[in-house]
This record gives C-alpha cells, structure tokens and sequence, in this order.
C-alpha cells in the first residue's frame, strides 16, 4: 500500500506546507506566548498586519492556527487570511476545530492522511459540507488506506466554489442522487480511482468552465470517455485501461494526450474537434484511429472528411519491427496534412522482421512532410534499417524542415547512426541535423502533459 499511495501522490499537487518543519517538540501556542510576555518590547507583535499575515500564511496548518491562541490580534490575523488545510500531521479533530474556527475562504485543502477512510462518516461528511460552505477552491482527496472502494460523501458535489479537483484511491461521489454542482471547476484529476461512466458523463455537462481531463492509472472505469463539452481544451489519459474516448463535440478541445499501456488497446473518435493541436502519444500497435467514419486502417484511402488540418503537433510509437504498424504510419501522417512536428518513439519488437526499406521509396506525396513538416524528433533509434528508411524518407521529402533531432538508444552506436545517415542529403538546406546518444529519460511526463503552458508537451532537445 505504501508503494502505491507514493505513486498516487506523485500525481498530485505538494503538500502546502513541509510538515517536516513542524515536530511534536515544538512550542505549543501557550509557550509561545509566554515567549511573548517575557518580551518586554514584542517586537514581533509591533510588526504591521500585512507582514504577519505573511508570516503565519507560510506555517503548516495547525501552527498557524496555533498562533490564534497568542492574543485577539493575531487571532484576527490568522481568520483574515484565506485557509490552506493540510491533514499532514492532524487528528481527525484538529481538522474539525481548523475548519470550525476559521471563517474562510479556504483557499486549498488538502485531506490525505491513513486514516480517511476510517473516521465517522458524519464527521467526514461535515468537513465536506463546511468546505463548500468556505468556498474552497482548491481540493486533493486521497484514500491512504485500504479499501480502495471509499468513497467521499455527496457534499463535495456541492462545492460550487472548486476550480481543481484531484482525487485518488477512492471512489467518485455518487451522482445518482445530488447532481454535482461544479460551476467553477477548471481542472479534474482522478488517479488510480473508480469513477463509473455515468458519473463522468453527469459531471461533464455540469462543467461549464472545466478545461482539463486527467484519467491517470485507473483500471475498471471509466471505460468510455466521450466527450461532449464546450470547454475542455486537454483531455489526458495516462496509463489508464480506457477503452474508448471519442471526441464527439469538442469545439474548444486543442490536446489528446495519452500515454499507453501495455494491453490496454483504446479506441480514439475524433468527430468534431475543430481546434485539435496535439495528438500523442498515439501507439500504432495499441490505438485504433476512426475520424469521422473512416477507421483508418492499411488498405484505405484517406479522404479529406478523414483529415484533421488543426493538428501541429502529433507524437507516434511505433515498433518498426512489425510490418502492420510500419504501414500505418504513412496513413496517420496524410490525416494530418498541415502537421509541423512530428515525434517518432521507436517501441522494441519481440519478434522483429526487417521490414522492407524499399516500402518507403514507394510512399508518394504525403502533404504534411513535403510542405509544413518543420521540427522531426526520432527517439530510441537503434540502428536499424526499418527506422533509418523512415527517417531517409524525411530527410529526402521534408521541404520546410528546419531542424532533426535522432537520440540513439543506450547500447546502440551513435556512429552508426551517423555513418547511415551521413551520405544522405537533407533537402531543407536549412535544416539543423543533430544525432545525440540518449538516455531512456525523456521529459514526457504527466505534470508536462497536464501543463497547458506547455507549448509543445513532448519537447525534446539537446
């Protein structure tokens, strides 16, 4: 259990405060006034309000809150400040005095402590009830014990105030009976938790303002994620068992990011979506692409209702080992005809066949190479000729190209790499070709995945 709530809570915000700072040993709030009446000049008293607002805002929260005991004044600084509730170190008690004697706002709280799941659930309830009360914004609910099937009461569908929410090792509130109330929620992380379709589907539609999606390690549900929102702009699906995520209406939808798993074979729907950017990490041996009414497949011919022209930025795996998936790369890539960087991440084959170099002579005019491909990313090359026929095919067509990053996996040579591809030419002559060992530690990550910020998720550099 200690292993997986440490991967749990790497997916979620920090704790607030350090409660290694704050030890059993240190002075109570009745010794720090003592402190204080011993001071004839108390000098930290004498400090304007803002500063000390300052000051006790930094404190994990039960010795801020132990600083209400030193006099009314700071008893009043303390409420005038919004709350940051973090369980770290707390009794379930000290949570309800916490939040039974501060007036709010709460700013964020954070409930995470071994034993949620085993206090009252009357007591838990009105935590709940009281935070909605306070408006908190800010909310990580995370199950630190087992079972799994804990689930939070329905009052935190009534916290009308939240803008982020991030649940783990629990349940999703029941919706059947209170309809959440999310007018403000921008972001929803829910990790290695159950959240049943129906619950995801009564959510979504409650969100007017909800921009990101995150799905991180969850195993049985949701197992249909169809998206019918007019404000979600990211939708993020990180080592989840998904089955299938379709964008149905999407207007404002610019990123599906999604980092496979082994087994976990999902189907992606894009329908209307007319601002998607970002597409990736797509697995050709795992995914099945439909758009529209075209399931992109070997044989087909991609028509224009199968193509995305949005789409800037689409990350592929591919085993080049394996014909089938060596054949789908060419179709993918004519979905995306105005498509401008282009990652490759080079997937190990069991049982490798050298598939013919010459399928990429035979490979005619594919639009997004030949005229808006400008950034080309080849991570975990090994040398072998399948992946330097693909990346030949980019050097001779890639007009626009402006710069080809090829990181060589641990173990392969670097200078054979270089030998392959140095008698070719690169038809951009202002392309920039860098060849660099690398290590299997690329930037993808769920933080940079979930960070609208970031232009380009997958960046990768030297």
């Amino acid at each position: 259990m200690d292993e997986t709530l440490a991967a749990v809570l790497s997916y979620l915000p920090p704790p607030t405060f350090s409660t290694a700072n704050s030890h059993p040993s240190s002075p109570s709030a009745a010794d720090a006034a003592a402190v204080f009446s011993l001071d004839e000049e108390d000098r930290i008293s004498r400090l304007p309000d803002a500063l000390l607002r300052r000051v006790v805002s930094r404190l994990p929260t039960k010795d801020a809150a132990r600083t209400a005991a030193i006099s009314s004044r700071w008893r009043r600084v303390w409420a005038s400040i919004p709350l940051h509730l973090d369980d770290g170190g707390l009794a379930p008690g000290d949570v309800t005095a916490a939040l039974a004697a501060h007036p709010g706002p709460v700013a964020s709280a954070r409930l995470a402590s071994a034993h949620l799941a085993t206090v009252d659930p009357d007591v838990v309830a009105s935590w709940f009830a009281s935070l909605a009360a306070k408006e908190v914004g800010e909310l990580a609910v995370v199950n630190g014990s087992w079972p799994i099937e804990w689930r939070p009461p329905p009052d935190l569908l009534g916290c009308a105030s939240l803008r982020r929410l991030w649940l783990g090792l629990c349940q999703f509130p029941d919706t059947a009976g209170l309809p959440p109330a999310f007018a403000n929620l921008q972001e929803i992380v829910v990790v290695h938790s159950t959240m049943q379709d129906r619950e995801l589907h009564a959510v979504l539609p409650r969100c007017p303002e909800l921009e990101s999606l995150a799905l991180v390690l969850t195993q049985d549900y949701p197992r249909y994620v169809h998206i019918w929102s007019g404000s979600l702009r990211c939708v993020v699906l990180w080592m989840s068992m998904v089955r299938e995520v379709h964008l149905d209406d999407a207007p404002n939808m610019e990123r599906l990011l999604l980092e496979p798993i082994a087994g976990a074979s999902t189907h992606v729907k894009i329908i209307n979506a007319p601002r998607l950017k970002v597409l990736g990490y797509f697995d050709v041996g795992l995914h099945q692409l439909k758009i529209g009414s075209t399931v992109i497949k070997d044989g087909i011919k991609v028509k224009p209702s199968a193509m995305v022209r949005t789409l800037r930025t689409l990350a592929l795996k591919v085993q080049f080992g394996v014909e089938e998936q060596v054949k789908l790369v060419p179709l993918l890539l004519r979905c995306f005809p105005c498509l401008e960087t282009l990652y490759i991440m080079s997937v190990p084959s069991e049982t490798p066949v050298n598939v013919g170099v010459e399928f990429w002579d035979l490979v005619g005019y594919t639009e997004c190479v030949h005229s808006h491909l400008r950034k080309f990313v080849f991570q975990a090359a090994r040398g072998k000729d399948s992946e330097l026929a693909f990346v030949k095919f980019v050097m001779g067509r890639a007009q626009m190209l402006e710069q080809m990053l090829i990181f060589v996996d641990d173990g392969s040579s670097r200078d054979v790499v270089m030998s392959h591809l140095s008698s070719e030419g690169c038809v951009s002559a202002d392309a920039t070709v860098v060849v660099e060992s690398h290590d299997k530690s690329y930037p993808w990550n769920f933080h940079i995945a979930s960070n609208m910020l970031q232009s380009d998720p997958f960046a990768c550099s030297t």
